[in-house]
């Protein structure tokens, strides 16, 4: 199984430090940003997630399918 996960404060740091990519997004403390692959540009509860989600999709290859259906 392949997990990402977000966060952006100390006791997001073990799942982060265990997860196959981790995000912060751009709002958090410094010792979560030091800690992951990617920080977002968006803040906290400002677009990150779906910023991390759309980073992943793209990646793999499936953002056209997965939105097609909104167009």
């Amino acid at each position: 199984m392949e997990v990402s996960a977000v966060g952006d404060d100390l006791p997001d740091l073990p799942m982060l430090r265990r997860c196959g990519l981790s995000f912060a997004v751009s709002d958090s403390v410094e010792e979560v940003k030091e800690a992951v692959d990617y920080i977002t540009k968006k803040g906290g509860g400002r677009g990150a997630v779906r910023e991390a989600c759309e980073i992943i999709l793209k990646a793999q290859g499936t953002w056209e399918k997965v939105t097609a259906r909104y167009y």
